[in-house]
């Protein structure tokens, strides 16, 4: 059963694996490789399906059903996802959210919130994120929904 607690920690592991991607970046670490880990261990792509749409995706390679096509958004330098540059990869150096609002549904969180990032350049920008956190069997929190937009700006 989900509960506030576990809705937090989901968010917060979520913002806290955005900089850290980053910071294996910036040290020459493999990127690659933690970032797989990281999809494994916060998405369910491995043992189910994820719906995924990154912020800054469009046409025909908008939504990322596939590990590969999240890897892809996460650090780039995949020919099959040409205008992907890695969002990850920025870095980032700070990441948190805001205006948080959930709905537990027995083994499911939906959230939707803010999220904030702080580039090393001292930029910042702010989404609107919408996910499905999963238990899964293992018990594991995981990801089945992510989608991000820019906030609207009439």
């Amino acid at each position: 059963m989900f509960t506030n607690e576990m809705v937090h920690n989901a968010l917060q592991t979520w913002c806290d694996n955005v900089v850290k991607v980053g910071e294996v970046h910036s040290e020459g670490g493999d990127v690659q490789a933690f970032s797989l880990q990281v999809l494994s261990e916060s998405y369910d792509y491995d043992n189910g399906r994820v719906l995924f749409k990154p912020t800054l995706t469009f046409g025909q390679q908008t939504f990322r059903p596939t590990k590969e096509g999240a890897l892809s958004y996460f650090v780039g330098g995949n020919s099959e996802f040409p205008d992907d540059k890695g969002f990850k990869l920025k870095p980032w150096v700070k990441v948190w959210y805001s205006k948080e609002e959930f709905i537990l549904h027995g083994d499911l969180a939906i959230v939707q919130c803010n999220v904030h990032f702080i580039g090393e350049d001292d930029s910042h920008i702010f989404v609107n994120k919408s996910f499905v956190f999963k238990e899964c069997e293992d018990g594991k929190v995981r990801i089945i929904l992510h989608q991000s937009s820019l906030p609207y700006q009439p």
